[in-house]
């Protein structure tokens, strides 16, 4: 009883939430790209607290120090939950999702209106790569799931590397990024993964309705790609970072 009074609450402030975000969109495609921006990470950062999940940040200070102009970011990918929580953390980021986001309530319109590509399942990658090159050319931090599918937060697959390209070529920053979800007890979850063809409305629901539910973000050490680097060698050792944290027990963020 506890646990539905609990998620119907913040459901309810949540649907209260969209619907601003709704009147908000309304007006999005007038607003200079860099105010745009700004807006829309302030208001996919003001989404954790209402689905009640608590966000840490480790090594936010990598973000800041890297060298002025673009990024490509390489988070494992879990859940929807991702998208809120990555998005929120700095102006300018933007990200690579598959056409499925563009359909979904308030946040798949607002992730177009404020430069998402979206990528259609079985389409070649050269549209994206070019949109992941003109992201970096512009100063934009990029956010590529490079594992193409979510997992349930207790490993992390392959990183394909065929959009890693641009940011190899370019020399650009390449920043390993762990998503870690645990419950009250500090143990892991896997309550807001979202997992094959499951509809998005149970997965919120398990979110909205958890108890303690924490999100750690680990931004590792960042890659600086040479040129005599393949963008193969720059996906495994993303990988092999991001792993190693994932594999890490407890609230570790050591770095």
């Amino acid at each position: 009883m506890r646990c539905a009074l609990r998620g119907l609450t913040r459901g309810v402030r949540l649907a209260r939430y969209f619907v601003k975000g709704l009147w908000r969109t309304r007006r999005f495609a007038q607003l200079d790209e860099a105010v745009r921006l700004e807006q829309a990470r302030a208001w996919l950062g003001g989404a954790a607290p209402l689905l009640g999940v608590q966000v840490r940040v480790h090594g936010l200070d990598r973000l800041s120090d890297l060298p002025p102009g673009g990024s490509l970011w390489l988070p494992n990918h879990v859940s929807w939950l991702d998208i809120p929580l990555l998005g929120g953390l700095c102006d300018g980021t933007v990200f690579l999702a598959k056409s499925e986001i563009r359909r979904w309530p308030v946040i798949g319109r607002l992730a177009k209106l404020s430069g998402t590509e979206f990528i259609e399942r079985g389409r070649g990658s050269e549209a994206a790569s070019e949109a992941v090159a003109s992201g970096l050319q512009h100063g934009r931090q990029i956010v590529v799931f490079a594992e193409g599918t979510t997992t349930d937060g207790h490993m992390v697959r392959r990183f394909h590397a065929r959009l890693l390209g641009p940011a190899v070529q370019m020399e650009r920053p390449v920043v390993p990024i762990a998503l870690r979800y645990f419950d009250s007890e500090g143990q892991r979850t896997t309550a807001p993964a979202f997992i094959g063809n499951e509809k998005l409305w149970p997965s919120l629901w398990r979110v909205l309705s958890s108890e303690g539910l924490e999100a750690h973000i680990d931004v590792l050490e960042p890659i600086y790609p040479k040129s005599d680097d393949t963008r193969s060698e720059i996906a495994r050792r993303a990988h092999h970072a991001v792993a190693a944290r994932i594999a890490t027990p407890g609230h570790s963020d050591t770095d």
